[in-house]
C-alpha cells in the first residue's frame, strides 16, 4: 500500500483529565499536554526550580518562551517527583552520554510548541514531538536538509502539503528523542513512512496524531512497551500544585 499521510495519521488523541491520581510507568506509557498559558500565574516555581533554571528562565526575551520553559520545568519536576514519589526539589538530574538528562528508575521525554508542552514518561526509551502547524511556513526551503527523494515527493503529491511536511517532521524528532541521537546530520536517512521502525538496534512502534485541531504530535516507542495513556492538565485547575 502507498504511503500517504491518511495511512501515517491515526486521528486526534482522546485526551483524559489528570488531576493527581496515581499513575505508573509499569502499566502504561504516560503523555501528558499542559497548556503553559494556563498555569504560569498560578505556579510558585521558587519552591522546586533550581537556581540554574530560576536565572535561564528570566533570560528569555519572549514572554511566552519565558512562560513555557518556566512551565514545563515545574510540571516535570511535579510529574517526576509522582512516578518517584520524592520531593519535586529533591530531584536529581545526570547527563546521559549523549548530554540529555536523566532521572535514575524512568524515561522521559519533553516537546513543546508555542503554548503547548509534551511530556511523556515509560519504562523504557521514548521520544515525542509536538508541532504547531503554521500554514505561513516556508518548508519548501528546508526540504533537502531533512528528507528524502521519497518523502519530498510524498509532501508535494499531498492534498495539503503543509499537514504532511508537519506529520513526517514530527516522526523523524520523535525517532532520535527515542533513540537518544537528537538531531542528527543525515535527517534524511531516518525513516518515516512505516509504522514500525528499526533503530539504533530497536524496533519502535511509530504513532501520529492530531493532539489539537492545529497541533500534531507522535511518538516512538519499543515495540514491545506498554499501551500509551494520553493525560489533560490544561483542564484540571490547581488539584494537582
Amino acid at each position: 500500500m502507498e504511503t500517504s499521510t491518511d495511512t501515517l495519521l491515526n486521528g486526534p488523541i482522546h485526551w483524559q483529565t489528570y488531576d493527581g491520581q496515581v499513575l505508573s510507568i509499569n502499566d502504561f506509557v504516560h503523555v501528558f499536554k499542559i497548556k503553559a498559558s494556563d498555569y504560569f500565574k498560578k505556579i510558585v516555581p521558587e519552591d522546586i526550580l533550581s537556581t540554574e533554571e530560576l536565572a535561564k528562565a528570566v533570560r528569555f526575551l519572549h514572554q511566552q518562551s519565558r512562560e513555557n520553559y518556566t512551565v514545563r520545568k515545574y510540571f516535570l519536576r511535579k510529574l517526576l517527583a509522582h512516578f518517584r514519589d520524592i520531593p519535586a526539589a529533591e530531584l536529581v538530574f545526570h547527563l546521559k552520554d549523549n548530554k540529555k538528562p536523566a532521572i535514575d528508575g524512568l524515561c522521559f521525554n519533553v516537546s513543546h510548541s508555542k503554548d503547548l508542552i509534551t511530556i511523556a514518561f515509560s519504562a523504557r526509551n521514548i521520544g515525542v514531538d509536538i508541532e504547531y502547524i503554521d500554514p505561513y511556513f516556508q518548508y519548501k526551503e528546508v526540504m533537502d536538509l531533512c528528507f528524502s527523494e521519497q518523502e519530498k515527493v510524498m509532501v508535494e503529491n499531498a492534498a495539503l502539503p503543509i499537514l504532511t511536511f508537519y506529520l513526517l517532521w514530527t516522526r523523524k524528532e520523535a525517532i532520535v528523542k527515542a533513540t537518544g541521537e537528537g538531531i542528527v546530520e543525515q535527517l534524511q536517512d531516518v525513516p518515516t513512512n512505516t509504522a514500525t521502525v528499526l533503530r539504533a538496534g530497536l524496533n519502535y512502534h511509530i504513532n501520529s496524531y492530531f493532539a489539537t485541531e492545529t497541533y500534531l504530535l507522535t511518538t516512538a516507542v519499543p515495540v514491545d512497551s506498554k499501551k500509551i495513556k494520553f493525560w489533560d492538565l490544561s483542564t484540571t485547575g490547581l488539584s494537582f500544585l
